[in-house]
């Protein structure tokens, strides 16, 4: 009898057991259903403004979906080579909000932040016939030709400045032509250009005419705007006329100007 009852409450207790361990996967499977960890990405360090987000700055981290927000980044691709918003700082394990972000395209002071140091942005008019005919696009390097009329004598034409980069090519509102409400008509052309340099061009528009033309090394970045000191015009750019006030160096991660 007593054996009877020892084996009853075995059987009891097996059954308690494994209805618990049921009870306990269902549980689990039915919370991972409702959590459905997601992978995504926060920062792994304060990031200050106007800084380019690069791998490093990205932390993976598994997140339930619910904690995930329309209106943040959430693919790595999405995230790696864009830009902080010039008024916002990312802390430390923050997502990474879609308002924090921009691309160079969206940003109004992108050409500052393509400068290097000793650099500053200088803008040139230009359209289809001052760039030789050639469609110049951003990233790409160009000559700067000048020509200056001489009475009763040929013009005098010679490259000036070789190998600027071009930061950006903008329509008549300042658009880039990248933008999707951007006329698409080249009107401006954001040069970065040695702030040495700047006076020497500057007289180069007061006294004649200068053209773009893409360089043979449209992009070799181991030169960049290199002045041609024996340029045949630069006899003729008489630099005190130019009246400029001195320019405190500034690099390019204090600031820049743009001309």
């Amino acid at each position: 009898m007593k054996r009877k009852m020892y084996i009853r409450l075995l059987q009891i207790a097996g059954c308690t057991a494994a209805l618990l361990m049921l009870l306990f996967y269902g549980f689990t499977v039915r919370m991972n259903d409702l959590i459905d960890l997601r992978t995504t990405y926060v920062a792994s360090r304060d990031i200050d403004p106007r800084m380019q987000i690069t791998e490093a700055d990205l932390l993976a981290v598994e997140v339930p979906q619910a904690y995930l927000k329309e209106n943040t980044y959430n693919q790595k691709e999405d995230i790696i080579g864009k830009y902080t918003d010039i008024q916002g700082k990312i802390p430390e394990g923050s997502l990474f909000f879609m308002h924090m972000l921009e691309s160079e395209e969206q940003m109004p002071d992108a050409p500052a932040a393509s400068l290097k140091e000793g650099q500053v942005s200088y803008s040139l008019q230009t359209d289809l016939a001052s760039a030789g005919g050639n469609l110049v696009v951003a990233g790409e390097r160009v000559d700067l030709f000048v020509s200056i009329d001489r009475d009763r004598q040929a013009p005098v034409t010679d490259c000036l400045i070789e190998n600027a980069r071009v930061i950006s090519i903008r329509d008549h509102k300042g658009l880039d032509l990248n933008n999707e409400k951007s006329s698409g008509v080249p009107y401006l052309a954001v040069l970065a250009i040695s702030r040495e340099d700047i006076s020497a061009l500057s007289a180069a528009e007061q006294v004649g005419m200068i053209r773009m033309v893409v360089s043979s090394s449209a992009y070799d970045s181991s030169k960049e705007a290199v002045l041609n000191e024996e340029s045949l015009v630069l006899p003729y750019l008489d630099l005190a006329v130019i009246e400029t006030e001195p320019i405190e160096e500034v690099s390019a991660e204090e600031g820049t100007e743009t001309y």
